[in-house]
C-alpha cells in the first residue's frame, strides 16, 4: 500500500512539474553553478550526485551527471521559490524529485522523494 502511495505520489508531481515554468531573470542567482549532492541511506549506501544549475536565454536549466555513463543530462524541471529549490529528473529507471533548501551560502540542504536526506556543497572552482 505505501509503494501504491509513493508512486501515486511520484505521478502527481510529475504532472504538476509538467506544468511549471521556470522563473525568470529574478531568479536568486543562489544556486546557480556546480554542487556536489551527498544523498544519504539509499539502497546503494551514501550516494554523491553531481549537479548544475544556470540561467539561460530566460530559463532556469538543471544538469545531473549520470552515474552510470558519467556523462551531463538535462533535468526535466527546475524551480526556485524563495531560498528553495525544486528540481525532477529521471535516473537509472527512476523518476527522482530533489528539494534543496539554502544552509548558508555554500551548503544546502533537503530530501530526496521527501524521504532521504539530501546535503548540498557549492563546488568551488
Amino acid at each position: 500500500m505505501n509503494k501504491l502511495k509513493s508512486l501515486f505520489a511520484i505521478a502527481v508531481f510529475l504532472f504538476i512539474a509538467s506544468f511549471a515554468q521556470a522563473q525568470t531573470a529574478s531568479v536568486p542567482e543562489y544556486f546557480h553553478g556546480k554542487w556536489n549532492v551527498l544523498v544519504k541511506d539509499t539502497p546503494n549506501g551514501d550516494v554523491t550526485m553531481p549537479l548544475r544549475f544556470e540561467h539561460k536565454e530566460g530559463k532556469l536549466n538543471g544538469f545531473y551527471t549520470n552515474l552510470e555513463t558519467g556523462e551531463e543530462q538535462k533535468m526535466t524541471s527546475v524551480e526556485i521559490k524563495g531560498e528553495e529549490l525544486t528540481a525532477a529528473y529521471s535516473m537509472a529507471g527512476y523518476d527522482l524529485s530533489l528539494v534543496l533548501k539554502k544552509q548558508d551560502p555554500d551548503h544546502a540542504n533537503g530530501k530526496l522523494m521527501d524521504m532521504l536526506d539530501a546535503l548540498g556543497t557549492r563546488v568551488k572552482e
